[in-house]
């Protein structure tokens, strides 16, 4: 496969797509990397198809702006095409899916014939060894550019796995963090075992108070740093190995970043993502111009479930050549369908559209869309269209074309038989959670769920451990989930449990002394809570009756029927004493 340089010549660059079935042409970028000019972009063709590709990274030895360096090359007579004569250079792409794209399309041995070409950093400096690239690999303009971002320190991470057919995954994973009371503490995310129990869920649990949500606010923070040279005393003690990291929170009073835009130093907004009841919201200031300022509103969940799902489309669209892709829109089918009741997902457009414009082909349409009313804001109602995003059209389908018309602020409608199903609160949340993160995930991501149980019945909590564990295991992701849920914790194995407790000495994380997974939700309760140094509200009722009827039997007499023996062994328990 031809990789050449064209830069801003766009005429070169239009004869060469029309004449090469096989080609990734290298575009022009002045993109500033502390200094360093090292990034291209491409247009890649793959048997005269165009195929979404990230950028490339390539840093020349000696040079700060790679660009200027190749555009003096071509002024010398040069044609572009790669490798560089008479050169010492070193690349990597933004993301790994650069190269997992050209494996699934034309097979390993090609996409590593383009890691040669490129000189890949990971092939050459840990598959080659080759003395050039060991050297480049240790400069700043590595390090500072080539290696600023998530996605390419990944790639230069993972990618000589790839290229030896091994298998990539996220190991254990270990974060210093600044307790709530002070000094700095590890905490070991375990996500790897000898024991055939699932580890691809940690959970941080303890009473309010303890510092969980600070952990992940800390995590966060570190995830989103920049700088190469930065001595912050928090973070992982060794580079992680994931894609991103994906927030879900859907209580009222958190104050997670909802997004990296006002960072205009980066490029990968797509290393974070979060989903909850903030978001950016466009104002009339007192200027009359508009203002992205960050606000609470009900509308965030239904708009980001519409997006997700349309971003789950697109994914298939664009990733459904690489190996072993797991379908993001059948994985909602399959997933939401162990909890509602219904045929398809869809979402919104109102009906004054032409409908045949968000299908490729109008041959294709069966039953395309289903004719309702629907309201905004609760007030108005309008005639709309209902247009199923299913797991038997993707191709059919024009991803851009339904995210300018559609209405998001409806969200996702479920439906069966032609007609949308009503669902409980804790459904819809449920439906969010699920699609939300489907519709942001990446392969090696790292999911943090802040308290999922806030509107989940028990039925659901137990359906979000089983949806969670379904997709980490599709996507090769690992998840940690802050809770006081004791129905997830019981699904979890022990040491995959951080129990957060405040003792005289300060923050301290412990982990279970007995296996939680399947275990007594009681014994549980007892150990993270200290349940049996607080008095209940029922045994407060106990104590006061004994006192009234004399001995527990006079009570459990009184009683009759109406005790269960549980109770019946508190009440002789509480009488003599022992409890």
């Amino acid at each position: 496969m031809k990789v050449i340089y064209v830069g801003l010549d766009s005429k070169k660059r239009k004869c060469l797509i029309e004449k090469e079935p096989n080609i990734i042409v290298l575009l022009f970028d002045k993109w500033d990397d502390y200094n360093y000019k090292t990034t291209f972009p491409t247009d890649c063709r793959i048997n005269g198809e165009s195929v979404e590709i990230d950028a490339i990274k390539i840093l020349i030895e000696g040079q700060m702006a790679s660009f200027a360096y190749l555009d003096g090359l071509v002024a010398q007579g040069w044609d572009g095409a790669f490798p560089i004569p008479d050169t010492i250079y070193i690349s990597t792409p933004t993301s790994l899916s650069f190269y997992e794209q050209l494996e699934g399309h034309l097979g390993l041995d090609k996409a590593i014939n383009v890691a040669q070409t490129l000189h890949d950093a990971s092939y050459q400096a840990k598959i080659k060894e080759d003395e050039d690239a060991l050297r480049l690999v240790m400069t700043d303009g590595f390090n500072k550019s080539l290696q600023r971002e998530r996605g390419a320190k990944k790639a230069y991470l993972d990618g000589w796995k790839l290229f030896g057919r091994k298998k990539i995954f996220i190991g254990n994973l270990t974060f210093q963090f600044r307790s709530s009371k002070g000094g700095y503490l590890p905490l070991d995310l375990r996500f790897e075992s000898n024991s055939p129990l699932p580890h691809d869920i940690n959970v941080l649990i303890g009473p309010n108070g303890v510092g969980k949500s600070q952990f992940l606010h800390q995590l966060i923070k570190n995830w989103l740093q920049l700088d190469p040279d930065n001595t912050d005393d928090i973070g992982f003690t060794e580079r992680p190995n994931l894609n991103q990291v994906v927030v879900v929170s859907y209580s009222p009073f958190e104050l997670f970043p909802v997004d990296t835009d006002d960072d205009k130093q980066r490029r990968d907004h797509d290393v974070y993502k979060y989903f909850g009841l903030r978001g950016r919201k466009k104002t009339l200031t007192d200027s009359k111009r508009g203002s992205n300022k960050v606000t609470l509103s009900r509308d965030f969940p239904r708009v980001n479930a519409a997006q997700s799902l349309l971003n789950c489309l697109a994914d298939d669209q664009k990733f459904g050549g690489i190996k072993e892709w797991s379908k993001k829109v059948k994985t909602v089918e399959k997933v939401l369908g162990l909890a509602i009741d219904f045929e398809y997902a869809a979402v919104v457009v109102s009906a004054s559209n032409d409908i045949s414009k968000f299908f490729t082909d109008i041959k294709w349409i069966d039953e395309p869309f289903v004719d309702g009313k629907g309201t905004i804001e609760d007030v108005d109602i309008v005639e709309q269209r209902y247009i199923p995003i299913a797991s038997d059209r993707i191709n059919e389908l024009k991803t851009q074309t339904l995210r300018k018309h559609i209405q998001d602020r409806e969200g996702v409608v479920f439906l069966k038989g032609g007609k949308p199903v009503h669902l409980s609160s804790g459904q819809r949340l449920f439906s969010y959670i699920v699609i939300n993160i489907l519709g942001a995930i990446r392969r090696n991501s790292l999911i943090l769920v802040d308290e999922p149980e806030l509107f989940l019945h028990q039925s659901l909590e137990i359906a979000f451990v089983r949806m969670l564990k379904s997709i980490l295991a599709s996507y090769g992701s690992k998840a940690l989930v802050a809770t006081h849920s004791l129905v997830i914790v019981r699904e979890i194995p022990r040491d995959c449990v951080h129990v957060f407790e405040d003792t005289k000495d300060g923050i301290v994380i412990k982990t279970p002394p007995f296996e939680t997974f399947g275990g007594d939700v009681q014994r549980i309760s007892s150990y993270v809570f200290g349940d049996k140094s607080l008095s209940k509200p029922y045994e407060e009722w106990v104590s006061q009756q004994l006192k009234e009827f004399g001995s527990a039997e006079g009570l459990i007499e009184a009683l009759g029927d109406n005790v269960n023996e549980e109770l019946i062994i508190q009440i002789n328990s509480m009488d003599n004493g022992l409890w």
